[in-house]
């Protein structure tokens, strides 16, 4: 149980953060919160082969046309290629998948907020190295406050919400709510950064948030084989 629950830790608190900043260090952050929105395609791939669960044949398409659609989206906004971002944000999707599967396998025994607590309190030594030995860097106002509400509000309070919500309706299933995502990403972006959005960007999230709902009407169909 213990190391079930330092892997799901790593991959949502660790792995997810990490890898998504160093993408934004070099992509509007709209580009990044598009290309995450593959994280339910993994996700249902990994609940598939590591829990049993078998979501109906319509389910499994919509998620793939999901995926093709993130897919061309980060390839039309790198001019016909991939970038070195979009490579750091494929394994922010694979940590977090990895993260969302073994967490919602976990808290169906033990309650969403336990599982995020004990991984949290496992993870905290090496969290405590970590910043004992990182050079003090000044930071603004607001870039603290980012770091606390992410830290407070997305991390954990969130967390605790998501892992009850995946326990409960299924991980593959409930992992699809992610695909609306880059439509919550455009959104802030635009408001919070005043980034620019070409006519691409609320094309994908529409297209996006249409297979999300296909997703989440499979319900009835969906059989967990444990």
């Amino acid at each position: 149980m213990a190391l079930r629950l330092v892997v799901a830790g790593s991959g949502l608190a660790v792995g997810y953060p990490l890898f998504l900043a160093l993408a934004v260090e070099q992509i509007p952050a709209h580009h990044a919160g598009v290309v995450i929105g593959l994280t339910p395609a993994a996700t249902a791939v990994l609940s598939a082969l590591r829990l049993g669960e078998r979501p109906p044949t319509r389910f499994w398409w919509s998620c793939a046309a999901g995926f093709g659609v993130i897919v061309a989206f980060a390839v039309l906004q790198a001019g016909g290629g991939v970038q070195v971002a979009d490579i750091w944000l494929l394994a922010g999707v694979l940590s977090t998948a990895v993260g969302y599967v073994e967490g919602g396998r976990i808290a169906a025994e033990l309650g969403g907020t336990a599982t995020l607590c004990w991984a949290m309190i496992l993870l905290s030594p090496a969290a405590i190295v970590v910043i004992a030995l990182s050079p003090p860097t000044p930071a603004t106002s607001a870039a603290w406050v980012g770091l606390g509400y992410a830290g407070v509000f997305s991390m954990f309070l969130g967390s605790i919400l998501w892992y009850h919500g995946l326990a409960a309706g299924g991980v593959g299933r409930i992992g699809q709510l992610n695909l609306a995502q880059p439509f919550l990403a455009i959104v802030w972006s635009a408001l919070l950064l005043d980034e620019q959005l070409t006519w691409a960007v609320p094309a994908t999230a529409t297209a996006v948030l249409a297979c999300v709902a296909v997703c989440l009407s499979s319900r009835p169909n969906f059989q967990k084989n444990r």
